[in-house]
């Protein structure tokens, strides 16, 4: 049946590239002028960017063009369609196999005011899907976001540091010990907030964290 559905969906919503519409072979998937813009599968030199608890972060595109508006979108405006695109990008441009064995893969967590704010959280949508596929648990519910913090965006280096300390708390203590865990985001400029989140999960017993985005503007 699912094989049907997606025939008539592609009948009814002909398969377009995000960012420039033109035709593409299957939903969610990018032309490969838009493609070749954007894509930039790499890790993030830790030490460069003084990261101390992540033990890597893997990212597959610059947070350029089409992509940056998309990213943007959907945090800002509401366009959660536009998830079926980056998951794309995570779905093919990701080997699992350069991972130890994965755990538990989680998001990180929105503050419950800019959830109700927004609807969805970004990263659920872009990645919850990837990881079921890839028989890795989904766990939401181990990470917590407990302050309503100023977007990272709006700060310099300093200011960021101090917004985001002591923002994250284990909900599920008992599950991370000696586990091995994937966070996710949409986007990693410095790192700051996905090394906090490494720093919890490491106190908590987690052997090993590791960071996955779709986009960086970071080298």
């Amino acid at each position: 049946m699912g094989n049907y559905w997606n025939a008539f969906l592609d009948i009814i919503y002909p398969p377009k590239c995000p960012a420039c519409k033109a035709p593409v072979s299957a939903q969610g998937a990018w032309c490969q002028a838009c493609l070749a813009k954007i894509l930039s599968v790499r890790q993030i030199n830790m030490s460069e960017h003084h990261l101390t608890y992540l033990d890597s972060c893997h990212v597959v595109c610059e947070y350029t063009g089409g992509l940056k508006r998309i990213i943007h979108d959907m945090k800002f405006r509401q366009q959660k369609r536009y998830a079926i695109h980056l998951s794309w990008m995570i779905q093919h441009y990701i080997n699992i196999e350069e991972f130890p064995p994965i755990d538990y893969v989680i998001p990180i967590p929105l503050h419950a005011q800019r959830l109700k704010e927004r609807g969805y959280n970004q990263a659920e949508a872009i990645f919850k899907d990837w990881a079921m596929k890839k028989n890795m648990p989904w766990a939401p519910d181990i990470l917590a976001r407990m302050r309503h913090t100023i977007p990272q965006w709006e700060l310099n280096m300093i200011e960021r540091k101090q917004n985001i300390k002591g923002a994250f708390v284990i909900a599920k203590p008992g599950m991370v010990k000696d586990k091995n865990i994937i966070v996710v985001d949409d986007i990693i400029t410095t790192g700051i907030t996905l090394d906090e989140c490494a720093k919890v999960l490491k106190k908590a017993g987690a052997t090993s964290v590791h960071g996955l985005t779709v986009a960086s503007g970071a080298r």
